[in-house]
C-alpha cells in the first residue's frame, strides 16, 4: 500500500541523503545547491518509482544519477555566468557586440545538439566543466582512450558545422 511504500521510501532517504548531499556539496561547491539536487533526485524516484528498472546497487543508481545532475547543474550554472558576465576582453557592450555573443552561443547549442548524446556529455564535461580525461574516464567508468575519442569526434563535427558556407 502506498502508506507502507512511503514509509519505506522515507526510511531510504534518511540513509542515503547525508552522504549525497555530502557527494553534491563537493561536486557543485554549495550545500543548499546539493540539498536541492539530492531532494530532486529522491523526488524524480518517488514519481518514477513504479517506472524504474535498476539494473545496478541502488547506491550506484543514487550516486550517478545525483553526479549526472550536478554536472548538469555546473554546466547550466557556467553558461548562465558567461552570458552575464561575458569576458569584457572579448566583448564590447555595444549592441553588436551582444548580438554577436548570443548568436555564437545559439551556434554552440545548435552544434552541441548535434553531437551524439555520449559525444555531447564527454566534450561538456570536458570543455565546459574544465575536467581532465582521466577525471571523466573514472567518473563514467570507461578509458581515456575512450574519452580521447569522444573529444576528437566531437571536435570534428564542431568544425566541420562551423565552417563557413
Amino acid at each position: 500500500n502506498l502508506e507502507q511504500s512511503a514509509n519505506s521510501f522515507e526510511v531510504f532517504y534518511k540513509k542515503h541523503q547525508p552522504s549525497l548531499v555530502h557527494f553534491a556539496t563537493y561536486l557543485t561547491h554549495s550545500s543548499s545547491d546539493a540539498v536541492e539536487i539530492v531532494n530532486d533526485v529522491f523526488v524524480t524516484i518517488w514519481h518514477k518509482r513504479d517506472e524504474l528498472q535498476i539494473d545496478e546497487s541502488l547506491k550506484s543508481y543514487l550516486f550517478t544519477a545525483v553526479k549526472n545532475r550536478c554536472f548538469n547543474f555546473n554546466r547550466q550554472k557556467k553558461i548562465e555566468t558567461l552570458s552575464v558576465f561575458p569576458d569584457e576582453a572579448k566583448s564590447s557592450f555595444t549592441a553588436d557586440g551582444v548580438m554577436l555573443e548570443k548568436e555564437q552561443a545559439l551556434k554552440l547549442a545548435y552544434i552541441m545538439n548535434k553531437l551524439p548524446p555520449k559525444c555531447r556529455q564527454i566534450f561538456a564535461m570536458s570543455r565546459i566543466d574544465e575536467l581532465t580525461y582521466s577525471q571523466i574516464a573514472a567518473l563514467l567508468d570507461i578509458s581515456t582512450k575512450t574519452v580521447e575519442a569522444q573529444i576528437t569526434k566531437a571536435l570534428k563535427i564542431c568544425r566541420e558545422n562551423l565552417k563557413l558556407k
